[in-house]
């Protein structure tokens, strides 16, 4: 599978998401980009993009798109802040589909944090 790392991510990230094909934003040239183009120009080549960007949600319909986001809910996004998340992505990925947005939660105080204040996974509208 091909991952994508945004801006905000540690390119060191790679190591810890074998076999996985992990390319960068800024190693493409891409960290001006935003959400949308982003989007518009990965997928064509890769299945998910990672991010920290929580509010990418909101800012984009992510299911008009051919690839899968995965939003990692850390305190840092430092290498040491992320790289704890790399084993739930790796477990994540065989079942992502394209379109969907997916939010991983580093402690369960971060996750009641966006619960109460009705961000990230927990700021979507319910049909």
């Amino acid at each position: 599978m091909n991952l994508l790392l945004d801006h905000n991510l540690d390119g060191r990230l790679a190591q810890h998401l074998a076999p996985h094909a992990v390319h960068t934003v800024k190693a493409l040239g891409w960290q001006r980009y935003a959400n949308g183009k982003l989007l518009a120009a990965a997928q064509s080549s890769f299945h998910v993009l990672l991010t920290t960007d929580s509010n990418l949600y909101h800012q984009q319909k992510v299911e008009q798109y051919d690839l899968a986001v995965i939003v990692l809910r850390v305190y840092s996004n430092s290498f040491a802040g992320t790289a704890p998340l790399m084993t739930e992505v790796l477990e994540l990925l065989p079942d992502i589909e394209m379109g969907q947005v997916r939010f991983l939660y580093i402690d369960d105080r971060l996750r009641q944090s966006d619960q109460r204040r009705r961000r990230g996974l927990y700021a979507r509208k319910q049909s």
